[in-house]
């Protein structure tokens, strides 16, 4: 696997880690080349939950808003923002554990951009999956 390390965004709620947003999460993000997907792996602190031990459901759509971001902005080569998303929870996501946050992009039409993504746990059962369309930024010129 060609897993490269992403840089992330300065400012970002999900991946900033230079310390800009105190409030980041501050996870690390990788490309795969071979399978041109987005990689979080991540394990959620007790301050990510909602209910007890249980990592609250807008934490888990930013993880998978984020995975399909990167995976529009490596697909267009362009910035994109979220136009519409949808989450499914499928099994709760929990404090201590360990998960991986993975995304794509299915297909560049124009300036939308088509993903899913999923978060997975360490026996590779779906936790929760995701579909959004992104929009590329016009340029300023």
């Amino acid at each position: 696997m060609a897993m490269i390390k992403l840089e992330g965004s300065k400012g970002c709620f999900v991946c900033d880690r230079t310390g800009t947003n105190a409030r980041s999460l501050g996870v690390t993000l990788y490309w795969d080349e071979d399978s041109k997907r987005t990689v979080i792996p991540f394990t959620p602190k007790t301050d990510w939950c909602g209910y007890e031990g249980i990592v609250h459901g807008g934490i888990i759509t930013a993880l998978c808003d984020d995975v399909m971001a990167w995976s529009a902005r490596q697909a267009s080569g362009e910035w994109s923002v979220t136009a519409n998303i949808s989450v499914r929870f499928l099994r709760p996501v929990k404090s201590g554990e360990s998960y991986t946050a993975s995304g794509s992009a299915s297909a560049v039409e124009g300036r939308k951009i088509r993903t899913e993504a999923r978060i997975t746990n360490e026996a590779g059962k779906i936790c929760a999956d995701a579909k959004a369309v992104f929009v590329a930024v016009k340029n300023k010129a």
